[in-house]
């Protein structure tokens, strides 16, 4: 009987052991396969989002050279140049999204790609203020697509729980766009034509990009050929956490089930008012720094310690959020620093302390983009079907771009150089934000506990998943 005994026990030690074995493989064979997507998209959109900001913020860097004088601009015609674009900017948000839902976005992003590079290298071409402004609204219309598409297409490779740090490391290409396109605007304003010159630089190197895109971005996982079927059968499993059509058929109905949910519209507001700041820094930081520089080519290379500054942030507080899963304290806690330093830009007298102006400039790129990853994050992780995800992230993009309209319209140019009113403006509207965001945070929370307490359980798919809980 003790023979059996030890032999009971030897057995249930080597089950053990093998269970153990078998996990750490299964672990192993999931870094490896995060690894491999990694760095197949990694590059590829991180070069796509470089182009996307450099193509969008040329026209800021730009105004800071003859823009004005070259076309003949007068009054706000500038200002009126980025409401326009912002328009179809914002309104092309949900259908593109949903579009790369119906034909994979892998198919989407290097066909908006190739033609907003078109776009940009035809504004070359213009010799006036009717000829630039149908370039942008062009432009406009099929940029709108990239970002949600993009995260979209990311939540289709990785777990909700990884998305944030991956968004924020291609998202980071704006600050290193910003950056570059100072350097490339300071350069090239050194050469004669060099507004045409400027526009076909950067427009020929979006299109270079999206035609190789064509060939590097795999449509998924199951379908690529970069993958074993050993981490295509891991790959489905992890998706199956965050969503139960994975790669399926397009479905209107789930489209139409997310306007019934009151968090999709309270998502959609959040957006509009961080927006303003994001549309606001990106357009009129050159123009803000301008007061800085001695000559006003060198306000484009002031502008790059600031961006860089940003996406070094930007980075470090979304990998926080995706080890912690917050995204809303994190979210409102990086936002709350640049909130300070809009009203402080409004309030003090700068232009006998330029140094001080230059110093806030640093602050208000700190957390005033970082909503603007962790907040679309935070929509694709609440929302369990794709189609459903597409709609909402379409809808939030196009809140976001909106937000560009406001900006623009509160930067007059009668306002210049402080532009007072429309930096409290922004300052407002980042308030709200956070009031929101944090609202919508203790929702979840309660909803959460009664999840853990049985009190109501989650279903999606048609079936209820009781280990399902909401992100944060």
């Amino acid at each position: 009987m003790a023979d059996e005994e030890k032999q009971l026990d030897a057995n249930v030690v080597a089950v053990g052991s093998d269970s153990s074995i078998q996990q750490r493989a299964d672990k192993a064979l999931e870094r490896k396969l995060v690894w491999k997507t990694d760095l197949i998209l990694m590059p590829a959109l991180a070069l796509a989002y470089l182009t996307h900001t450099l193509d969008r913020a040329n026209l800021g860097n730009a105004k800071t050279d003859t823009l004005e004088k070259d076309l003949g601009l007068v009054g706000n015609q500038f200002s009126l140049l980025l409401i326009l674009f912002y328009i179809p900017y914002a309104l092309m948000n949900v259908p593109f999204t949903l579009l790369s839902k119906r034909f994979n976005p892998a198919v989407v992003i290097p066909t908006i790609m190739t033609c907003w590079g078109a776009m940009a290298m035809c504004a070359a071409a213009t010799k006036n203020f009717g000829g630039i402004l149908a370039t942008r609204i062009l432009m406009g219309a099929v940029e709108a697509a990239f970002f949600p598409c993009a995260i979209f297409y990311c939540s289709l490779f990785y777990t909700r729980r990884e998305l944030s740090f991956r968004t924020s490391v291609f998202g980071c290409m704006g600050f290193i766009a910003g950056a570059v396109s100072g350097l490339i605007a300071w350069s090239v304003f050194q050469w004669e034509k060099a507004l045409r010159d400027l526009f076909i630089i950067e427009g020929a190197l979006t299109v270079g990009v999206g035609l190789l895109l064509f060939f590097v971005l795999p449509h998924s996982i199951e379908k690529s050929k970069w993958f074993s079927e050993e981490e295509k059968r891991l790959s489905r499993l992890r998706l199956e956490e965050d969503s139960q059509d994975v790669d399926k058929q397009f479905r209107w109905e789930d489209a139409k089930k997310e306007t019934k949910d009151w968090t999709t519209w309270i998502f959609t507001l959040m957006p509009l008012l961080y927006g303003v700041g994001v549309a606001s820094s990106s357009n009129f930081l050159p123009t803000i720094v301008k007061r800085i520089a001695i000559t006003p080519a060198k306000a484009n290379l002031y502008t790059v310690g600031p961006n860089l500054t940003a996406a070094a942030i930007q980075l470090a507080t979304t990998w926080l959020s995706d080890k912690f899963q917050q995204r809303a304290t994190i979210a409102c806690g990086t936002l709350f620093v640049s909130f300070l330093a809009w009203i402080l830009l409004a309030v003090l007298d700068l232009v006998k302390h330029v140094e001080v102006g230059y110093f806030l400039t640093y602050l208000l790129t700190f957390g005033n983009f970082t909503p603007g990853i962790l907040v679309p994050v935070w929509v694709a992780s609440n929302t369990t079907t794709t189609t459903g995800r597409a709609f909402r992230l379409g809808l939030n993009f196009m809140a976001q771009n909106l937000a560009g309209i406001i900006s623009s319209a509160v930067f007059r140019a009668e306002d210049a150089p402080v532009y007072k009113p429309a930096l409290i403006t922004v300052a407002c509207c980042q308030a709200v934000f956070m009031v929101l965001c944090l609202g919508l945070r203790e929702h979840f929370r309660r909803l959460n506990k009664k999840l853990d307490s049985g009190e109501i359980v989650h279903v999606s798919g048609g079936k209820e998943r009781p280990e399902y809980r909401y992100a944060l």
